[in-house]
């Protein structure tokens, strides 16, 4: 079965081309993930019976690639192949290829192990011993190494690394996706939600530093009199666990822009500081017991493990104290896992600055965390602060970012069940 993509020159070379070591470090939308499953694809044709390796940031990152880049394309192609989820182990026609996260872990398992050929995403976020072990481990056959990756700091490990090695290096833009139509909607939804250094390492993929930016798009504006809680309609109520204390905020939704969209406000904070959950728990439940609407649980999805100090979870602990105040008016829709960090800042910018969110007036906890918030150099939320006795947390922060994610997820362009491409 043949199926045809279209590709620019730097994609052909790093999937066709012959050169051992090519790397592509580029912003967001520009195809790089694309080009990397291709180049699994072209190996197996090229090198056949040869052993691959496919490495990225985390295990859950692996499977995810997999499934929406690798498997998805052997599905179009009509080939034979086979998955073992618990060894992540891929075999396409006499191949083998091992899937792996970059984790320290998982990379002392490939140090005895040789390649044929690899391909590492997302490699700005790996440890220096991670990228070495890649790279020192593809040395048959033709050993070709390819890397992709999101642009980072200037002085990056990873930009010495590849000089030094030395790899071919492609570092692009947005502009550089041949699919014209699918980078000019892209654009208009970066600039949505981005601004300033961060905007411009998305789009043109340059060293840029975000280290110290602000993060998030919270304006005065957006704070407002009359927001606080309805007890009357439902209410969300979102966790996120902490040693100084359990940030809760409250949420709720307050109406729908002129093209329907959904409106919500935080209507209220608490930072809980009793001895443990379960007083926590209590207190608040106590506070909101004349609520006549629904509650639902959210938050932080880390809450539903065990802890060292007790059998039972954060989460089941406060789903019990809930219920016995709310029965059947209490939902629990905290998710089995937390969503990436940085799909969810980009969600939350998505909505703050699509006017979709405001905060009641007299909320102050949420607000000023958000507007503390900076980013750290991998444009994820600085969490140094958290660890100073003094100063503005971002446990609140981590609050709002769970209650938009599960408001907008499905709605905001960049939801990866829509056009979003990283």
């Amino acid at each position: 079965m043949t199926v045809e993509y279209t590709l620019a020159d730097f994609q052909d070379d790093f999937v066709h081309g012959d050169g051992e070591a090519i790397a592509i470090i580029a912003g967001k939308g520009v195809g790089k993930t694309f080009s990397g499953a291709l180049f699994v694809l072209n190996q197996v044709i090229e090198q056949p019976g040869s052993q691959g390796l496919v490495m990225l940031n985390t295990l859950q990152q692996t499977r995810d690639i997999y499934v929406q880049e690798i498997e998805s394309k052997l599905k179009e192609l009509n080939w034979p192949y086979s998955f073992n989820q618990q060894t992540m182990i891929l075999k396409i026609f006499d191949c083998v290829i091992h899937l792996r996260s970059a984790e320290i872990t998982a990379i002392e398992k490939i140090e005895s192990v040789a390649y044929h050929w690899g391909w590492a995403d997302e490699a700005s976020f790996y440890e220096p011993k991670a990228l070495e072990t890649f790279v020192s481990r593809i040395r048959k056959g033709k050993a070709l190494k390819r890397i992709t990756s999101m642009p980072d700091e200037p002085d990056a490990f990873m930009y010495g690394f590849l000089e030094a090695y030395p790899f071919k290096m492609y570092e692009l833009g947005l502009k550089d996706n041949p699919d014209r139509e699918f980078a000019d909607r892209y654009e208009k939804m970066l600039r949505a939600t981005y601004s300033g250094a961060q905007l411009e390492r998305f789009l043109s993929g340059k060293r840029v530093s975000l280290s110290g930016l602000g993060l998030f798009a919270v304006e005065p504006e957006m704070r407002k009199p009359d927001l606080s809680i309805n007890h009357d309609d439902d209410l969300l109520l979102s966790w996120d666990f902490n040693v100084e204390y359990r940030a809760v905020s409250a949420w709720q939704k307050i109406g729908y822009k002129e093209d329907g969209t959904l409106r919500v406000a935080c209507v209220n904070s608490w930072q809980m500081k009793g001895s443990t959950v379960y007083e926590d728990a209590v207190e608040l439940s106590a506070m909101l017991r004349n609520h006549r609407g629904m509650i639902y649980l959210h938050g932080d999805a880390s809450g539903q493990s065990r802890t060292a100090a007790t059998t039972d979870s954060m989460w089941k602990t406060v789903k019990e104290v809930f219920y016995k105040t709310f029965g059947e008016r209490m939902r629990f829709v905290v998710p089995g896992s937390n969503p990436s960090v940085k799909d969810t800042i980009q969600c939350a910018n998505w909505a703050f600055r699509n006017g979709l969110v405001d905060f009641n007036e007299s909320e102050r906890n949420v607000y000023m965390s958000l507007q503390a918030a900076r980013s750290d150099k991998y444009g994820e939320v600085d969490k140094s602060g958290d660890y100073k006795p003094t100063g503005i947390k971002s446990h609140e922060c981590d609050t709002a970012r769970y209650a938009l994610w599960h408001y907008y997820s499905q709605l905001y362009p960049g939801n990866r069940g829509g056009y979003f491409i990283v």
